[in-house]
């Protein structure tokens, strides 16, 4: 007979409830289906993005990436109240009907937040090691978070330790982040343009793009994905494509990695956002275009901020690129209103990471566009990224030291923006 494991579930009206419920899954497993693998998440994080997918998972589909199973005691295994929260990390293949994909193999990709076994259909993809999910019940989703490839570790998770874990683990954290950051900066900003919700948003121009004359505004620039926007706009911009200058909005305004002598820049504090001396170092600057990028900055500071701006430099065009929300955990269906408000300012537009992905790789293929992206990443990965960060390596779904600890952390705002929530699964 098999051994209990632990679920995570969450109320999907209000996020704040959530259980660890016991969990005895069926023995022997069913063997997998012809074109099917059988797999187990081995080491996963926990970022506010969860927060969204638990927020959003009704609208996005991504309460669908893996049901509650039927058989948990009442209620948690009613679908229409309870989730499981997916998450990103590497899952090992248990079992494989897949030519190419053997049992042993590792895979990064979405994964549920426990150890169930999980069954996908997978085709293969471009590029070679990258396959997608065709699962059925799954087609919901974008398709960003159908793509499962195969992971090049120094070894089984299972048996890693010390520096080499450390470091896959952060991997774990910053991966599923780092794209969006990057493409932001690269490509909604860059000198190709793709808009920022991909081919459903319609027309961006090279004129949207243009950071030639524009100071750059992150909110909540001390998030992990606005880490790595900076990293990029320091970092892999074309010679001339500007910024004029960047200002960083954060809780967190010391860090060093915030400013660069590559460009003029300055960190200040939410309340400094709108002060007189940091108005007129952007007038200084000369700026006719003023870009936000907003990561979930603190509740109205993106509103004292726009009042702000358009008084001070009423010569200058504004534009907003949202990416994610307030890391906040929802609490009523009532309070995605306040969502819906924001996303109805006039100047501002939804970056739609999947969406992006989808025209670079129309564009440009797959294989360029993840061969570029490796190069970045390793390139952000070799300065020092997570310098000033804390990582915290939990274990299992339950508990205080698992994902649920980590969850009401998250619920309760107590996870710092500068820590590091991974969970290993295989233990």
């Amino acid at each position: 007979m098999s051994s209990a494991i632990s679920i995570h579930v969450v109320n999907k009206s209000n996020n704040t409830l959530h259980h660890t419920v016991a969990y005895t899954p069926p023995s022997p497993a069913p063997p997998p289906q012809e074109g099917h693998i059988t797999a187990r998440a081995s080491l996963i994080s926990l970022t506010s993005n969860n927060l969204a997918y638990a927020r959003l998972g009704s609208l996005w589909k991504w309460w669908d990436a893996y049901r509650v199973p039927s058989s948990l005691p009442s209620p948690y295994n009613e679908a229409t109240q309870y989730g499981i929260v997916p998450t990103w990390g590497y899952g090992l293949v248990l079992s494989s009907r897949v030519p190419g994909l053997s049992p042993g193999t590792q895979l990064w990709g979405f994964w549920p937040s426990n150890s169930l076994l999980v069954d996908l259909k997978l085709v293969p993809d471009e590029p070679a090691g990258h396959w997608r999910d065709i699962t059925e019940n799954r087609a919901g989703m974008m398709s960003y978070y159908h793509r499962y490839q195969v992971a090049v570790l120094p070894g089984k998770i299972s048996e890693l330790s010390g520096k080499e874990l450390e470091k896959v683990a952060w991997q774990t954290v910053f991966l599923p982040l780092f794209a969006c950051g990057y493409w932001t900066s690269k490509y909604v900003l860059g000198t190709q343009p793709v808009h920022p919700f991909g081919a459903p948003g319609g027309e961006w121009t090279k004129d949207d793009a243009d950071l030639s004359k524009a100071v750059v505004i992150s909110l909540s620039a001390s998030g992990k994905t606005a880490r790595a926007f900076i990293d990029t706009l320091f970092h892999s911009r074309e010679s001339g494509t500007g910024p004029l200058g960047f200002l960083a909005v954060t809780s967190k305004p010391d860090a060093e990695w915030l400013t660069s002598d590559a460009l003029p820049s300055r960190a200040v504090a939410y309340a400094d956002a709108t002060s007189n001396e940091t108005t007129e170092w952007i007038r200084d600057l000369h700026p006719s275009r003023i870009v936000i990028v907003d990561f979930g900055g603190r509740a109205g500071s993106l509103d004292s901020l726009m009042s702000s701006l358009k008084s001070s430099l009423p010569g200058a065009s504004l534009k907003i690129i949202g990416i994610g929300g307030t890391a906040t955990a929802m609490q009523s269906p009532s309070e995605l209103a306040a969502f819906a408000k924001i996303a109805q300012i006039p100047e501002r537009v939804q970056m739609n990471t999947s969406a992006v992905r989808d025209v670079l790789i129309e564009r440009d293929g797959a294989k360029a566009v993840f061969e570029e992206l490796d190069g970045a990443w390793k390139g952000f990965e070799g300065r020092a990224f997570a310098k000033g960060l804390n990582l915290k390596m939990g274990k299992g779904a339950g508990g205080e030291e698992g994902f649920e600890g980590g969850w009401k952390s998250l619920c309760e705002g107590k996870a710092d923006a500068v820590d590091g929530l991974v969970y290993r699964m295989d233990a």
